[in-house]
């Protein structure tokens, strides 16, 4: 049986019953801006404690003398699979180079200040690197690999040779059909934020403020709960052998 509670739906239910509100004092078109501002911080404050759990794997080509890729960045347009909002770089965690196509390498992260040659030309910066210690830096939205490939590396025919493993933003919510992409435990904690920014909006100050003090609690349940899952002790069964005669 499908659970009652894991969509957005479900949660305008929840909020228009605690604040004692209506569909017509409180519509969906209301209600999804605000819906979709706390799904964004508990995003953010899940992927502070379990980063995995949004975590994505891309690749593209390396191409011959290009040392700059540009990283996913938010949808804004409202069309395509990103939604209104969403599917962009939060966090870059690891990038792989594969010159050959074949052999694979962790590029380690490197910062401007650490080069001591210029950058202008390409030359100078493979006459600084090797393919067997590649770097990248991140800048403007983009990884910038080091050494550059050049024709000799016959990169157009090694495809997806450029790997990145990225944090991304998960769209925002377009309906009330939307499943909120966050795990259903914590779907009481957007109640409660909805409903700090709906009582301020009809001047109840006090509710206002215990909603508030809700979200803080959900939110440091949260964490608990979330950071329990890495330090829970492992429980492994053993056979007893027993005689029953």
């Amino acid at each position: 049986m499908p659970s009652s509670y894991q969509t957005l739906s479900n949660v305008y239910t929840d909020v228009r019953g605690l604040s004692g509100k209506d569909s017509t004092t409180l519509p969906d078109t209301v209600l999804l801006p605000i819906a979709n501002k706390y799904f964004s911080l508990l995003v953010r404050e899940l992927i502070g404690l379990n980063e995995d759990i949004y975590a994505e794997i891309s690749s593209t080509d390396l191409e011959s003398d290009q040392r700059e890729y540009a990283l996913p960045i938010d949808d804004t347009t409202g069309a395509g699979d990103n939604g209104i909002y969403g599917g962009g770089l939060i966090k870059l965690l690891r990038v792989e180079i594969s010159y050959d196509g074949t052999n694979w390498m962790v590029a380690d992260p490197i910062s401007l200040q650490e080069m001591n040659n210029p950058t202008m030309l390409d030359s100078d910066i493979n006459a600084s690197f090797s393919q067997g210690d590649p770097k990248y830096w991140f800048k403007d939205r983009s990884v910038w690999v080091a050494p550059i490939p050049v024709s000799t590396d016959d990169v157009a025919e090694n495809n997806d040779n450029l790997r990145i493993y990225w944090i991304k933003r998960p769209n925002e919510m377009t309906s009330s059909a939307a499943v909120p992409g966050i795990p259903k435990d914590f779907l009481g904690i957007l109640s409660e934020g909805m409903l700090y920014d709906i009582y301020r909006r009809f001047g109840r100050t006090s509710d206002a403020r215990d909603a508030l003090q809700n979200w803080h609690l959900g939110i440091a349940k949260m964490r608990e709960l979330e950071q329990n899952i890495d330090t829970e002790q492992v429980y492994r069964m053993r056979a007893i052998t027993k005689n029953y005669k």
